[in-house]
């Protein structure tokens, strides 16, 4: 008697877990930033069919089994959450020291102390912001095409990744979305033979149109990401082609310390005709040597992603750009400027 009444429970506390289990599975397979997530969701998954088998074999009443998939529904919705939430607010970079960084090449001897003090400042930027990543450039010069075209970069780096999930790492010829900077930046282009700043269309920048009509529904989407694509039937969205940046905003209000997520498409493309307006900082930097325009942020989201700004004074110029809305660009790009200017008083 006592084996008959312990079977349903069994069973019902099986199938509960089980559900539970292999949904946190699925999710922790296509969750965001989360390293080894495939692998993990996939012995989560296969401990949930051990179970569901396990209860197979016991005799469950109808209304048991109903009330174990309720229960497991929930389980599993509440711990979706708490793991998303860990997940997405998670530091990328364990200290700032830890935060990649690939040069375009060695800057000249009389500006290497600058640039370490400079590489420094960024470093601390992506790590106290929690940015997936940052690229910076720095020209010094005065303001002429001739320069502008002969180049004047003495320094250009990009820092962290420019996709969280692929961990591609930012390069100086990462190619950033300057957002309402475009109407200062784009008409100068072609002719100071700016080769790494124009136009896309916006759905080059956001493959799986997030937030639009043309958006996957999710389960087609999970589908995707961890079934299809790993069995290579469907190519990868991410990295973007041709050195573009993936682009994040903050969860919550306007801290990017408090998880991101991808950005929608009608934010990449704010500024006219659907398009996205995209540039490298050592561009801006020619950009602003030949033109000598002053300070221009530009904005997606409601929040910074660039900032250029010159120097009346020094003619030193600093680039700054992000891939998440509302990096303090500016401030960093005034700290990298103060860097330059004391080494050459």
């Amino acid at each position: 008697m006592k084996t008959t009444v312990m079977n349903p429970v069994k069973a019902f506390t099986l199938v509960a877990l089980g559900l539970a289990i292999a949904a946190m599975g699925i999710y922790v397979a296509d969750a965001d930033d989360a390293p080894g997530a495939a692998v993990i969701g996939m012995l989560l998954m296969v401990v949930g069919v051990v179970l569901g088998v396990k209860a197979a074999r016991n005799r469950l009443p109808v209304w048991a089994g109903r009330t174990a998939i309720a229960v497991g529904v929930v389980v599993a919705a509440f711990a979706a959450f708490l793991t998303h939430h860990v997940v997405v607010t998670a530091p990328l970079f364990p200290q700032s020291q830890k935060v990649p960084s690939v040069v375009a090449s060695a800057p000249p001897p009389q500006y290497a102390e600058a640039v370490e003090r400079a590489r420094e400042l960024v470093r601390s930027a992506v790590f106290e912001q929690n940015l997936p990543g940052m690229s910076v450039a720095v020209g010094i010069g005065l303001p002429s095409v001739a320069l502008a075209k002969e180049g004047t970069v003495v320094w250009a780096e990009g820092f962290g990744w420019r996709d969280v999930v692929t961990r591609a790492q930012v390069t100086p010829d990462t190619r950033f979305n300057i957002g309402t900077a475009a109407s200062a930046v784009t008409a100068a282009s072609a002719p100071l033979g700016l080769k790494n700043t124009g136009a896309d269309a916006a759905k080059e920048w956001s493959p799986e149109a997030i937030g639009e009509e043309g958006e996957d529904f999710p389960p087609l989407t999970i589908l995707r990401h961890v079934i299809w694509q790993p069995l290579g039937l469907i190519p990868m969205e991410y990295p973007l082609p041709g050195e573009r940046a993936t682009f994040y905003v903050p969860r919550s209000d306007d801290n990017p310390r408090r998880g991101r997520q991808l950005m929608y498409m009608r934010d990449l493309a704010c500024c006219a005709k659907g398009m996205a307006f995209y540039s490298t900082p050592s561009d801006l930097v020619r950009f602003a040597l030949a033109t000598n325009p002053g300070s221009v942020n530009g904005e997606l989201a409601g929040g910074m992603v660039m900032s250029l700004m010159t120097g009346r004074d020094n003619g030193i110029v600093i680039a700054v750009t992000s891939n998440m809305a509302h990096a303090n660009t500016s401030s960093l790009a005034l700290r990298v400027g103060d860097a330059f200017a004391e080494q050459m008083r």
